[in-house]
């Protein structure tokens, strides 16, 4: 059994070293990023303020650690990433050690955790796998330790669980939802076990755990009100919780399986995609085994009902908290918030293959009852005991396998984002661009989402790099980002021009440490503006320019010269001062409008 479980897990781990290659800092990585460049990483300001609705001050301290010590580099998260599934394949296997023993079976409810498509959207992305891998690593231990607590009833047991309840509750909210289930499933196992009051023995023989967590959720709950705005939660409607239900139960049924088999290409990310043929045979695959399994093993109705009530509370959860985002309704396809069911999944199948069978009684129904002597026939028959055991390891082969073949399709989909090698020319082109002075500008809307501004500048994702030109107010060459990271000249598009200079052969003279008002042909709305002033100096200084309530200085070079500058304001003037003693300088013309590669 541990050699197989060694090979599955080592299966496992080359499987997400290759899927973590492939991959790169994207969207919040950036976001979360910059701000830990610029904020102290112990203020709340950085751990909890502004994130969606989400409570994870434990998932941003790890970011900022090693975004501050690796900045835009991915090896140093993608060998996190790896090491945190590794943690979460033991803590998986001890918890399936407790709850089955050291048995072969216990490789198909491992073979369920390691490989199902499940964890795919919570892996590839380091935002998501940041809290979603220690929530994977703190239900399987925290379940663990709750069931051990109730079997043996040392305390020490109950001090770790609720240790690992703190930590995992650092990293993601969801963590709420572990111990109801932990309560439930040392119930299950109980009632399995023939005890008859297995919800009142749970609470008494596992108390200590049971009170140490309910203290640490009060006081969670007491921060999670301080830290976290009610606005930033969000609300949803029923009609929007039952759209969401439908949505997530056809996306997530098929994974069940090895599913969907199937992805769209949504803006260049894997949407799950399977066909109705596809989700019709998986809820009559998943009927007949609840049915199947309800009849023949005592406790199995509990265990769904568990399973269930995790799934539909996790559903729940994120209907509340992105309904307001208007996103809700596409994450269950990208299968980001399943990291926990995965667990769950395994669970299931672990607890199944322990739970005792029926035996009929006084009052059974006619179909348990025939259905138990059909089934105590066919298990007497000759070879009847390898015949299951063959089932049941081309079953776990079956999954392993559809599910490689999801995994290789959703890999397939994200070789489309083209934020990978945008970011590798990007940082080819800012190390070749020499030292004039860009312009800041927003990156591409696929490497940080415009909605993210400031923080979608170039200056912000891109100051950690050492060879680089400076982003500065000002530039004598335009030039600019384009949508492939390579840097391209750029020019002043459209725009208001500046009304005609009264002073002929020169337009608008700037006296030597005075100041000139430049009227523009019309005005200017708060907008991010760049301003072509053409001009005309004796020698080298510096000028500072005002559009409404903004003002940026400028070098001024000898002769006739263009300079660009960079406006987030708006206004119906420009306001020249010169900044040098004896500095003879012409506005010639000028326009004040958008930039745009040429």
């Amino acid at each position: 059994m541990f050699v197989g479980a060694a090979l599955l897990i080592l299966s496992h781990l080359v499987l997400r070293a290759w899927m973590a290659s492939e991959r790169e800092l994207f969207q919040d990585d950036f976001l979360y990023g910059s701000q830990a460049l610029e904020m102290p990483l112990l203020s709340s300001e950085y751990l909890v303020e502004d994130r969606g609705g989400h409570f994870m001050p434990g998932a941003m301290l790890l970011h900022g650690v090693l975004y501050r010590l690796f900045p835009l580099e991915w090896g140093p998260f993608a060998v996190v990433m790896v090491a945190l599934s590794a943690a979460g394949a033991l803590a998986v296997l001890r918890l399936l050690r407790v709850l089955m023993g050291d048995r072969p079976r216990l490789l198909v409810p491992l073979a369920v955790y390691l490989f199902s498509p499940l964890i795919l959207g919570a892996y590839v992305w380091w935002a998501a796998a940041m809290n979603s891998l220690p929530l994977q690593i703190g239900l399987a231990w925290i379940a663990a330790d709750a069931v051990l607590l109730v079997r043996t009833r040392r305390r020490r047991y109950a001090l770790t669980g609720t240790v690992a309840l703190v930590i995992t509750l650092l990293f993601y909210e969801r963590a709420v939802l572990i111990v109801p289930f932990a309560f439930v499933l040392a119930a299950v196992l109980l009632h399995g076990e023939g005890v008859a009051t297995p919800l009142r023995d749970a609470w008494v023989r596992g108390r200590a755990l049971w009170l140490g967590a309910m203290a640490v959720l009060a006081a969670w709950f007491a921060t999670f009100t301080l830290a976290v705005p009610s606005e930033a939660v969000g609300s949803a409607t029923l009609g929007q919780i039952g759209e969401l239900t439908v949505i997530t139960v056809r996306s997530f049924v098929p994974a069940l399986f090895g599913g969907p088999w199937r992805w769209a290409n949504i803006a260049n990310s894997p949407a799950a995609d399977p066909s109705p043929t596809a989700v019709t045979a998986s809820l009559v695959l998943l009927g007949l085994l609840v049915g199947w399994t309800v009849l023949r093993r005592r406790g199995a109705a509990w265990l769904w009902l568990l399973a269930a009530g995790y799934f539909f509370a996790g559903t729940l959860l994120v209907g509340a908290g992105r309904a307001a985002f208007g996103v809700s309704n596409v994450l269950p396809l990208a299968y980001r918030y399943f990291a926990a069911e995965v667990v769950i999944a395994a669970v299931v199948v672990a607890v199944l293959l322990v739970l005792p069978l029926h035996r009929p009684e006084p009052g059974s129904s006619r179909t348990r009852a025939l259905i138990g002597r059909l089934a105590d026939r066919a298990a007497r028959r000759p070879g009847a005991a390898r015949a299951r055991r063959v089932a049941l390891g081309v079953s776990a082969a079956a999954f392993v396998a559809s599910s490689a073949w999801s995994t290789i399709g959703y890999m397939d989909v994200w070789e489309t984002e083209p934020s990978k090698p945008y970011l590798a020319t990007a940082k080819e082109s800012l190390a070749a661009a020499g030292d004039e002075p860009l312009l800041d500008q927003a990156v591409a809307d696929h490497l940080v989402w415009s909605l993210m501004t400031p923080w979608n500048e170039a200056s912000k994702v891109f100051g950690p790099l050492e060879d680089r030109p400076t982003f500065a107010g000002s530039t004598h060459e335009l030039r600019m980002l384009d949508d492939a990271g390579r840097m391209r000249p750029a020019f002043v598009d459209g725009g208001i021009r500046l009304s005609g200079g009264p002073v002929a052969g020169c337009g608008w003279a700037v006296p030597a440490g005075s100041a000139v008002d430049v009227p523009l042909d019309a005005p200017l709305f708060d907008w991010v503006w760049t301003a072509e002033l053409e001009y005309e100096a004796d020698r080298d200084g510096t000028i500072t320019v005002t559009l409404g309530s903004q003002t940026v200085e400028a070098p001024v070079r000898q002769g006739a010269n263009t300079v660009y500058l960079r406006f987030v304001s708006g206004g119906d003037e420009l306001v020249v001062t010169s900044g040098t003693a004896d500095l003879v300088l012409c506005v010639r013309a000028g326009v004040v409008g958008n930039i745009a590669i040429r």
